[in-house]
């Protein structure tokens, strides 16, 4: 009988081909990490969280005026503190050039601040007594506080004219003025005035509803009577230069007369 040739070695079984994993296939650890790094980033398209903290909301709670237009203590308050920085040695009135630049950080257009409107000289009379004697006219009008003296002593002086040095009292009248008439206009200008002359500035900026919701009626007849006035002072003041003129006309007459009668006489 021939021999039977010897049997192939006998292959792993199915138990024995199955041997755990030692670790993670190649290259699974790191797109692990790529996807947890991925998950924590906002999508895409998105801004990124910011650092800094949001705004605190602002602190002003009081009302500035009361509902008949004028202003309440925490508005004169305030007003006092930019008085500081206008009058730093404590004079008691500042002069026309320097209200006039609280009204440009206030953000007043230049037809509404009325000593930079009318600030051009002429032939006989300086660009700032011309100015002076505006601001001074309309200052007469609404009545606000005010002291006259004389800027330029050596030079011709305008008729009616003189340098208004305005108060503390009129400083504070007039911003309530300006303030309670037209609130819409004005919040923007007070909240540049604030950063600019640093005052209150931890309170935040002042919000709309702390000033009037509308105009008092108080508020407008004042108005109403200021412009009468004005204009009633102008016309009285061209009456005044009138008569002055003709009595000077007179004047010049009179000497002329008298000279000719002096010659007739002892020619």
């Amino acid at each position: 009988m021939q021999s039977r040739p010897p049997l192939p070695p006998r292959g792993p079984t199915q138990e024995e081909e199955y041997a755990p994993p030692s670790g993670p296939p190649p290259g699974y650890q790191q797109r692990q990490q790529q996807n947890t790094s991925s998950s924590a980033r906002a999508p895409p398209g998105f801004p990124p969280v910011p650092n800094e903290p949001p705004p605190a909301p602002s602190a002003w709670n009081e009302h500035f005026f009361y509902s008949n237009g004028r202003p309440t203590p925490v508005f004169e308050a305030l007003m006092k503190e930019f008085w500081k920085k206008l009058d730093p040695r404590g004079t008691g009135y500042i002069k026309p050039e320097v209200f006039s630049g609280f009204m440009d950080n206030n953000h007043f257009a230049p037809d509404e601040n009325v000593w930079l409107r009318n600030r051009h000289g002429n032939l006989m009379f300086s660009a700032d007594d011309v100015a002076d004697y505006e601001l001074k006219a309309a200052w007469e009008a609404w009545y606000f506080d005010h002291k006259v003296v004389v800027r330029n002593p050596h030079a011709k002086q305008l008729p009616f004219g003189g340098m208004p040095m305005l108060s503390q009292s009129g400083f504070i009248d007039i911003m309530s003025v300006e303030l309670a008439a037209e609130p819409d206009q004005r919040l923007s200008g007070l909240n540049n005035a604030l950063r600019h002359y640093g005052v209150w500035t931890e309170r935040g900026p002042v919000p709309r509803h702390v000033l009037p919701s509308v105009r008092a009626p108080e508020l407008q007849r004042r108005l109403d009577e200021a412009v009468a006035r004005s204009h009633q002072a102008a016309k009285e003041k061209l009456d005044a230069l009138e008569v002055q003129s003709q009595i000077e006309a007179r004047g010049r007459q009179a000497a002329l007369d008298l000279v000719s009668d002096y010659r007739y006489r002892y020619i």
